[in-house]
């Protein structure tokens, strides 16, 4: 019986290849390559062709003028709950406060953000502390749902 192929010695001389000494190299560059697939480089000013579409993008609970003139010192949780809505934010060890942030991110990055802060003080309201609200017909509002920035702001 003869023994398999892959058992038996390499030949020798002349006609034997030397051995692969280049497989070292070539998996460094496949390496390289594969890495440098991954790098790559943010452009902010894209031209547009390849970028995908991004929508304007309101968070937080959108208030305006005419709300926070509804909402006087005296009046309770609930009856500011009713007028408001419930309060983005309301931090665990300081119950007697609550917190109203509206967030208006634009496609090209910019972001408005107005905040109203309510001071409660035994169940009531004692201090309001708000930004500037837009009033509710204030078209040119950049944080209103149905603005629509001129052509020039939207790139």
């Amino acid at each position: 019986m003869t023994e398999p192929v892959f058992l038996r010695p390499p030949p020798a001389g002349p006609s034997a290849r030397p051995p692969a000494r280049g497989w070292r190299l070539a998996l460094a560059l496949a390496c390289v390559a594969a890495l440098a697939g991954c790098a790559g480089k943010r452009s902010d000013q894209s031209s547009g062709l390849l970028s995908p579409y991004r929508i304007d993008l309101p968070q937080g609970n959108y208030l305006t003028a005419e709300m926070l003139d509804q909402v006087k010192p005296g009046m309770t949780r609930e009856q500011v709950r009713q007028v408001l809505g419930a309060p983005l934010l309301n931090p665990l060890f300081r119950p007697d406060r609550w917190d109203y942030v509206f967030r208006y991110q634009y496609p090209n990055g910019r972001a408005e953000l107005r905040r109203v802060a309510l001071i409660f003080k035994d169940d009531q309201i004692a201090t309001i502390r708000a930004d500037t609200l837009p009033a509710s017909e204030a078209v040119i509002d950049p944080a209103l749902p149905g603005y629509k920035p001129p052509m020039a702001e939207r790139r």
